[in-house]
């Protein structure tokens, strides 16, 4: 899977641009991809630029911006930085609060 990852990625880059929001969701699903092969590390710098590009490109409080701060969050923990994804979690938790509202499901 991570192989296709890649290449739907570079073709997005290719035809949409890197800050289209379509290329940085092939970004996400790349991390997740890696993530999910228990390597981490790749995962959390990955993620990381596709926040940094998705606060660019969608706002800071865009509710896709806000997953990409939650699995940021999940990548760290997994390296075992617990109080930096604990960070993430509380700054992901608290804008979805505020943007979508204490109810939202």
């Amino acid at each position: 899977a991570e192989k296709f990852y890649r290449q739907c990625l570079e073709a997005r880059k290719t035809v949409l641009g890197e800050a289209h929001p379509d290329t940085l969701s092939s970004m996400n699903n790349l991390a997740i991809a890696v993530e999910k092969q228990g390597r981490y590390k790749e995962a959390e710098e990955l993620q990381r630029q596709c926040l940094e590009a998705k606060k660019t490109v969608l706002g800071k409080d865009h509710p896709s911006t806000l997953d990409s701060i939650n699995n940021l969050a999940l990548a760290v923990e997994q390296q075992g930085k617990y109080k930096e994804a604990e960070k993430f979690y509380r700054q992901c938790l608290e804008a979805r609060k505020t943007v979508l509202g204490e109810a939202h499901p």
